[in-house]
């Protein structure tokens, strides 16, 4: 592998600590296309993030039927803003796939988790 790759891994599996456990292994480019898609990715995921906390936070106080239909609603227009620059993405090149999804897909498991979160402790669960 050279200098300017980045080394991205998923295992399955259980195996040794030599390392004959089965995975995925994918190496991407470090070129100015990548570098834009982490970039982008991070940027749209925080954007996501907070645009989602907020939304959640204000459902949340109005009920646990409204934050259904803001998790609903949220999901599905958050998806087809990211469906339309995925593609608008792809037809231009201006950045790297791999590198825009993977990063982009980390950002979305850190709001999962959060809405997680505030859903539990919400005052209609009876949580704290």
């Amino acid at each position: 592998m050279r200098v300017d790759q980045v080394a991205v891994s998923c295992t399955a599996g259980w195996g040794s600590a030599e390392g004959d456990m089965p995975g995925i292994a994918a190496a991407v480019d470090l070129d100015q296309a990548s570098v834009r898609g982490v970039v982008i990715g991070a940027g749209l995921g925080l954007l996501n993030l907070a645009v989602g906390y907020l939304v959640m936070r204000w459902a949340l106080r109005q009920g646990m039927r409204r934050a259904l239909g803001a998790v609903v609603g949220g999901l599905i227009t958050r998806l087809v803003i990211l469906a339309g620059l995925i593609i608008l993405f792809q037809r231009t090149g201006a950045v790297d796939p791999t590198s825009f999804a993977f990063t982009f897909f980390v950002f979305f498991l850190v709001y999962l988790g959060l809405e997680v979160l505030l859903v539990q402790r919400s005052p209609d669960t009876g949580r704290r």
